[in-house]
């Protein structure tokens, strides 16, 4: 099936993951990824480099009962199963917040990942964590029971126009207001009440460059 078209305004390119938050045929994928505006995710750093295998995000339900967890290796699901205790449900801790402080490099690159946890099943208590706390729970490597949490990710624009600018009838520079709303916004679909954790402020960390 050959790959949809998609302009440049309808793509954010030259993206990287670190082989924890996608599967490419099954397998972890790390490496240059891009993003299309309709929630898609294909290898690559644009459409037109390629090689454009689409990526699925790796399951953010992580430990809980009856899903697979088949992003952990065997010897996380192991060492799972004795650190939580499966039969008690007994928490020794839990995730601690953390607030994002973009680098230069960061704002060289114009986006961040910023990573949030909450209890599964609830709305309201949502926490910002850390990439390593993120791969952390993603790994079962915690001290706490990850079974009764669910991790997400967000891509966050932090440089560009604060508005969708066009340049030309097929050229619309992506505005970092309408961007960073519609990954939070396609983010809550299974992770639910991020956009009120979020509450509007889409221009959070920005530096507006148009």
């Amino acid at each position: 099936m050959p790959l949809r078209y998609y302009p440049s305004y309808a793509t954010i390119n030259n993206l990287t993951t670190n082989g924890a938050e996608f599967f490419l045929n099954g397998v972890p994928y790390s490496g240059k990824y891009y993003e299309t505006i309709d929630s898609e995710f294909y290898s690559g750093p644009n459409p037109e480099t390629g090689p454009s295998q689409k990526l699925t995000k790796i399951n953010n339900y992580v430990g809980v009962p009856g899903l697979d967890n088949i992003q952990l290796s065997f010897k996380s699901q192991e060492e799972l199963i004795t650190k939580t205790n499966v039969t008690s449900n007994r928490i020794q801790g839990q995730p601690g917040s953390f607030f994002p402080q973009p680098t230069q490099e960061d704002y060289t690159k114009g986006y961040i990942t910023r990573y949030f946890t909450k209890k599964e099943n609830e709305k309201g208590y949502i926490i910002e964590i850390s990439r390593e706390e993120y791969n952390d729970i993603v790994n079962g490597d915690t001290d706490y029971d990850i079974r009764l949490y669910q991790v997400t990710t967000i891509l966050w624009k932090l440089t560009g126009p604060l508005n969708n600018t066009r340049k030309s009838q097929y050229n619309i520079i992506p505005g970092i207001i309408e961007t960073n709303k519609r990954l939070t916004e396609s983010a809550n679909k299974n992770f639910l009440g991020i956009v009120e954790f979020i509450g509007g402020d889409y221009t959070k960390f920005a530096r507006p460059t148009m």
